[in-house]
C-alpha cells in the first residue's frame, strides 16, 4: 500500500511539471545506454561544463553506465548535447536568448538530446529539470539523492521549454549555505557563487541599510539632529541596527545618497542597492517628517521621499540601476499620493501575519490588511519583491505546521506579479525543525509554483523517511490538523501554547514517532527518523511537564514513559549539529540552561491564606510563577499556557522591571524574610543602594494583595531610576471579542477601552493616558473571572495593556515617572490586587 501511495504521488507531481511549455510525438528509446556519447563544447561556460558532468554522474547512477564526455559528436546520432555551443553544432536547435539567465530547452530528437539555457545557469538547471522530468530523481538533501534505477528509458519525442517565473529564489537555510551543490541542484539561486554554478541571481536582497549609509558612529556625537526624533528625544542607542535617521533632513538625504554613489562606483556590476530602514520601530518624529506622514497616511511618506530623491542621482549615474527599500513595519502602508520612481524597488514583509492559514484568508484581519497593502503597492509600483517569513524565530525546533500554506502564498505573490522572493527561515542555524523537508517543498515550488506544497512533503517523506514515512506523515498530518482547529493564529515568534500545541498533542506526536523508529529497516532511514524527532522532544519539554513544590524549592518533572527527556533532547541535538535553538540563542547555551535545572530545586518562597496561594521565586528577581486564586481554583498567572522548560527557565509570569537605573537581570538575588502574611525582598544593588519589595496577603474584607516597593540611593552620585510593574494574567479565553473579554480604566467612572486593540493601542487607548481615577482591571464574562489593579495615581507615570489573545494573556502595567535620586532619596510605590467575580463598579 505505501508503494501505491509513493507512485501516486510521484505521477501528480511530473504531471505538474508538465504545465511549462512541451510538445510530443512519439518517443524516443534508450535502450543500449552505453552507445550513447555527451557532447559538451571546448568554450563551454564553466556551469555548462559541470552540468555536463553532473548529467554523467546521474545517469551512471540511474542507469549503470558512465557516458563518455566529447567535445565534438563522432557519430549523428545517439548523442547528448550540453549547452548552447554543442547544441549550436547540432544544427537543429533555434536561438535562445529570450531565455534569460536561467531559462531552459530541453529537445528530444528522434536521434539525439539536446539541453541548453540562458547564460550562465540555464543549462545547467536544464539537465537538473531534465533528470527530474525524465528519471523521477530527487535532490533532498545533501547527501540523499533519489535516483531510481532504470534499464532502458522511452523519452518522449518533444521540446520543453521552462523560464522560471521569480528571477530572485532563495530558501533560506543554511543547508544551501552549507551546501552549494544543494542549493544548485534545487535551483536556489543566491547562495552559490561558484562559476561551475553559474553564481547567483545578480539582484541583491532588499535589507536595512541605513545603519552603513549615515553610521551613527561617525554622525551621532557631533550632529545627532541627523537621527530620529522620538518621544523628544533624539535616541543614538537603539537596537535593531542602531538610530533611524531624520529621513526628511536635507543633509541626511545627501550623505545617504553620497554612500550610495560611493557603493556602486566600487561595485559597478551591481544591478540593485538597498535604501531602507533599520530593524527598528523607532522612525522620526520631527516635524518636518510628521508633516509628510500626515499627509501621507503612513510612515513610509517621509521614508519614500528619501528613496525617491537618492534614486534620482542614481539614475543620473547608473540608469541600469535599481534602488530597493523594504515595505516593512510602520513602513508596508502605501502613501496616499506619493509614488515611487520608476527605477525604486518595494520589498514588501509579511511579518505580522498568521503562518497557519493562507496569506490571502479574507478572515485573518492581519492576513486581509497585508494583501490589501500588496495590492496597492502593485497599482503605483511595477516592481514589487517579497520578503516572506517561513520558521518560528524564537523556537527554531517546535513543530512549525505552515507547510500547507507555503504553496498557496507563492502563488498568490506570483498573481500579484512579484518579481522575486526571499522565504527567510532559520537560515542561521542546522537541524531546524524538519529543515531538510521545508527546504525541499520551499525550493521546489519557488522554481515550480504551480507544485501543491503538500504533495511535496508527502514526495519527500515517502523517499527519505521511506517505510517509517506514513506515521511521519501522521504526525504531520496531526498538528496541521490541529493547528487549522485550535483557535491559534501565530505569526513567526511564537511559543508552544501558540502553535497550539497542547500535552495530549505531544503524547501523540510522541507515539508517532515511536513507530516510525520502530519500522525504520536501515541505519540511514533510523538516523533520519531521529533527526526529525528533536521537535518532539522540544515539545515535550515544553508541554509534558509540570511544576512540583515542595519545602521551599521547586523541582521539574516529566512521566516516566518518555525517558531522560532532557538528556535524550540536548544527544540528539548534538548528535545532528543543531547549532541553534531560537535567532538569536545557540543551542549549546540552551542545552547548557536545560542540564543544569534537571533534577535541581529552584529557591521558591510561597504565601498561603484562605484566598490565595502565591509562590515566588525570589532568587530570580522576586518573579511570582503562581498566583492561585483558591476559591476559584484559577492560577491568574498562567497566561502563556505553559508549564514546560521555557516557563521554568523563566520562572514567573508577574515581575518588576527595572527601566533605568536597576538591571533586573542581575544575578545577585534577594534576600527573603517570610512573615505570617507577607513575603520581604531586600537586594543590595552594585551602586549600594537598597531595593526593597514586600507582598502581604490582607486580613480585609476584600483579601487583597498588596504589593509595596522602596529604593533608597545610598551613592554620592545622583542616579536616575524608573521602574515596570509587568504582571501577565491569564484571561481563559483566546477570544480578542472585546465584548468578551473587557478591559478596564477608572476616571470617574469605569469605561471599557480595549475595542480592536492591537497589543500596545486601540481606538481607545486616548482613555489610558487621560485617566487619573488610579484603578485597571479585565474581566472575562463568559468565566466571570478577573483581575482589579489598584494604584495611586501620583505614584505612576500611566497605566499600559498589553493583550495577546491568541495566547490567553493581557497584560495590566504600570510605569513609574523617571527620577533623579541622591544620596538618601527614596523612589516609593505600592498597588493592589483584587479577584473579580463581576465586572468593576
Amino acid at each position: 500500500m505505501r508503494h501505491f501511495i509513493f507512485s501516486a504521488v510521484i505521477v501528480s507531481i511530473l504531471g505538474l511539471f508538465g504545465l511549462a511549455s512541451a510538445s510530443a510525438a512519439g518517443q524516443l528509446s534508450v535502450d543500449k545506454p552505453g552507445d550513447w556519447t555527451l557532447v559538451v563544447a571546448d568554450d563551454a561556460l564553466p556551469s555548462e561544463r559541470y552540468a555536463a558532468e553532473e548529467f554523467q554522474w546521474l545517469f551512471r547512477e540511474a542507469m549503470g553506465t558512465e557516458l563518455p564526455l566529447a567535445a565534438q559528436a563522432s557519430k549523428k546520432r545517439r548523442n547528448i548535447f550540453i549547452g548552447p555551443g554543442a547544441a549550436k553544432e547540432s544544427g537543429q536547435l533555434s536561438e535562445t536568448g529570450h531565455l534569460g539567465e536561467e531559462g531552459l530547452c530541453i529537445q528530444i530528437k528522434p536521434e539525439n538530446i539536446i539541453i541548453t539555457g540562458g547564460r550562465p545557469r540555464g543549462t545547467l538547471y536544464g539537465v537538473y529539470e531534465f533528470m527530474e522530468r525524465y528519471l523521477s530523481v530527487r535532490f533532498l538533501t545533501k547527501d540523499h539523492t533519489h535516483i531510481p534505477k532504470h534499464q532502458s528509458l522511452q523519452l518522449p519525442i518533444e521540446s520543453y521549454t521552462y523560464v522560471p517565473t521569480f528571477e530572485f529564489r532563495w530558501s533560506y537555510y543554511r543547508e544551501n549555505q552549507e551546501s552549494h551543490e544543494l542549493a544548485a541542484r534545487l535551483r536556489v539561486n543566491t547562495t552559490p557563487r561558484e562559476e561551475k554554478f553559474g553564481g547567483i541571481a545578480p539582484q541583491s536582497l532588499i535589507n536595512h541599510s541605513f545603519h552603513r549609509h549615515i553610521p551613527v558612529e561617525k554622525y551621532g556625537k557631533e550632529h545627532p539632529e541627523y537621527f530620529a526624533l522620538v518621544d523628544g528625544e533624539r535616541k543614538l542607542d537603539i537596537h535593531g541596527g542602531g538610530p533611524e535617521p531624520c529621513v526628511s533632513d536635507p543633509k541626511v538625504i545627501e550623505i545617504v545618497t553620497q554612500s550610495v554613489l560611493n557603493d556602486l562606483a566600487a561595485n559597478p556590476n551591481r544591478r540593485n542597492i538597498s535604501v531602507s530602514q533599520n530593524d527598528n520601530d523607532a522612525y522620526c518624529r520631527c516635524e518636518r517628517c510628521e508633516k509628510i506622514n500626515q499627509a501621507e497616511g503612513t510612515p513610509m511618506g517621509a521614508q519614500l521621499a528619501l528613496v525617491n530623491a537618492v534614486a534620482d542621482r542614481v539614475a543620473e549615474e547608473y540608469p541600469e540601476v535599481k534602488v530597493g527599500t523594504l515595505s516593512y513595519w510602520y513602513t508596508r502602508k502605501p502613501p496616499k499620493h506619493m509614488k515611487p520612481r520608476d527605477n525604486v524597488q518595494i520589498q514588501l514583509c509579511s511579518i505580522e501575519c498568521c503562518t497557519f492559514f493562507p496569506i490571502d484568508t479574507p478572515t485573518i484581519a492581519r492576513n486581509r490588511e497585508f494583501c490589501e497593502d500588496m495590492e496597492k503597492w502593485g497599482e503605483i509600483c511595477d516592481d514589487i519583491w517579497i520578503w516572506n517569513y517561513n520558521t518560528n524565530f524564537t523556537n527554531y525546533d517546535l513543530p512549525f505546521p505552515n507547510l500547507r500554506t507555503i504553496g498557496p502564498n507563492i502563488r498568490y505573490f506570483l498573481k500579484n506579479n512579484a518579481k522575486g522572493i526571499f522565504m527567510q527561515a532559520n537560515g542561521n542555524g542546522l537541524t531546524g525543525e524538519m529543515s531538510d523537508l521545508r527546504n525541499y517543498v520551499i525550493s521546489k515550488t519557488l522554481w515550480h509554483p504551480e507544485l501543491d506544497s503538500w504533495d511535496l512533503v508527502e514526495e519527500f517523506c515517502h523517499l527519505h523517511y521511506q517505510e517509517s514515512a506514513q506515521p511521519i506523515l501522521d504526525y504531520l498530518t496531526m498538528i496541521h490538523d490541529n493547528a487549522e482547529t485550535a483557535g491559534v493564529f501565530p505569526n513567526c515568534f511564537a511559543n508552544a501554547a501558540q502553535l497550539g500545541l497542547t500535552p495530549e498533542i505531544a503524547d501523540k506526536a510522541y507515539d508517532l514517532f515511536q513507530v516510525a523508529l520502530n519500522r525504520a529497516n536501515s541505519d540511514a532511514v533510523y538516523a533520519r527518523v531521529e533527526k526529525a524527532m528533536i521537535p518532539i522532544y522540544r515539545t515535550l519539554l515544553e508541554m509534558a511537564s509540570e511544576f512540583v513544590y515542595a519545602d521551599y524549592g521547586c523541582t521539574l518533572h516529566f512521566p516516566e514513559k518518555y525517558g531522560d527527556v532532557i538528556e535524550t533532547y540536548i544527544a540528539l541535538g548534538k548528535k545532528y549539529n543543531m547549532t541553534r535553538v531560537a535567532e538569536h540563542k545557540p543551542a549549546e547555551d540552551f542545552y547548557k540552561k536545560v542540564h543544569e535545572i534537571e533534577g535541581s530545586k529552584i529557591p521558591a518562597c510561597q504565601l498561603e491564606n484562605d484566598t490565595w496561594k502565591l509562590t515566588i521565586f525570589y532568587e530570580d528577581n522576586g518573579k511570582a510563577g503562581e498566583l492561585i486564586h483558591k476559591p476559584s481554583g484559577r492560577n491568574l498567572l498562567e497566561g502563556l499556557e505553559i508549564s514546560g522548560i521555557s516557563n521554568f527557565l523563566e520562572r514567573g509570569t508577574f515581575k518588576e522591571l527595572g527601566l533605568k537605573g536597576y538591571d533586573p537581570n542581575d544575578p545577585k538575588p534577594f534576600q527573603v524574610r517570610k512573615e505570617y502574611n507577607a513575603i520581604m525582598m531586600f537586594k543590595t544593588l552594585p551602586n549600594e543602594s537598597v531595593l526593597m519589595r514586600r507582598i502581604r496577603l490582607m486580613d480585609n474584607d476584600s483579601q487583597d494583595i498588596l504589593c509595596e516597593t522602596r529604593l533608597t540611593h545610598k551613592n554620592n552620585t545622583p542616579q536616575v531610576y524608573q521602574f515596570k510593574v509587568n504582571p501577565e494574567f491569564n484571561t481563559w479565553t483566546k477570544s480578542g471579542n472585546h465584548e468578551l473579554l473587557s478591559a478596564y480604566i477608572r476616571d470617574d467612572e469605569w469605561k471599557c477601552f480595549n475595542r480592536d486593540w492591537e497589543k500596545f493601542h486601540g481606538p481607545d487607548g486616548h482613555l489610558l493616558e487621560e485617566c487619573r481615577g488610579g484603578a485597571l482591571a479585565y474581566f472575562n464574562h463568559e468565566t466571570s473571572s478577573g483581575i482589579l489593579l489598584s494604584y495611586t495615581p501620583d505614584m505612576f507615570e500611566r497605566p499600559y495593556l498589553y493583550w495577546l489573545p491568541d495566547v490567553s494573556q493581557i497584560n495590566l502595567e504600570l510605569v513609574t515617572p523617571s527620577v533623579e535620586l541622591k544620596k538618601g532619596e527614596t523612589l516609593s510605590y505600592s498597588y493592589r490586587f483584587s479577584f473579580l467575580d463581576k465586572p468593576p463598579q
